[in-house]
């Protein structure tokens, strides 16, 4: 599987003055991170409802069954790296790597590290 080159346009140069709205670079990626947060929730929540929708009216779901859903082993360990993954990335807002985000974190994020 090849990787995604990063975004130049996304990363910050670590020369470059970062914004600053509430005096300390602190407070800022703070308030940075809980913006990607609300981003990305607001995007899985609707993304996830429409295919709930879609597939209950195809009669492919039971949304009741989703309800109770509980993964076998190798589907808990898949949810586990992809939530380590996804947390890797919002505390890179904190060290001020991050420039700005939007949309999925990067692909090879997911990849278990060695």
């Amino acid at each position: 599987m090849t990787h995604p080159t990063p975004n130049p346009e996304k990363t910050a140069k670590r020369d470059e003055p970062e914004l600053s709205f509430f005096g300390t670079p602190g407070m800022d990626r703070l308030a940075q991170m809980l913006l990607v947060m609300a981003s990305e929730l607001h995007v899985l929540r609707d993304r996830v409802r429409c295919m709930e929708f879609m597939l209950a009216e195809q009669g492919q779901l039971d949304i009741a069954a989703l309800e109770h859903f509980q993964p076998n082993d190798a589907q808990a360990a898949a949810l586990g790296r992809e939530r380590d993954a996804f947390v890797s990335h919002l505390m890179e807002v904190l060290d001020g790597r991050a420039k700005s985000t939007s949309g999925r974190f990067p692909a090879h994020s997911l990849e278990p590290r060695s």
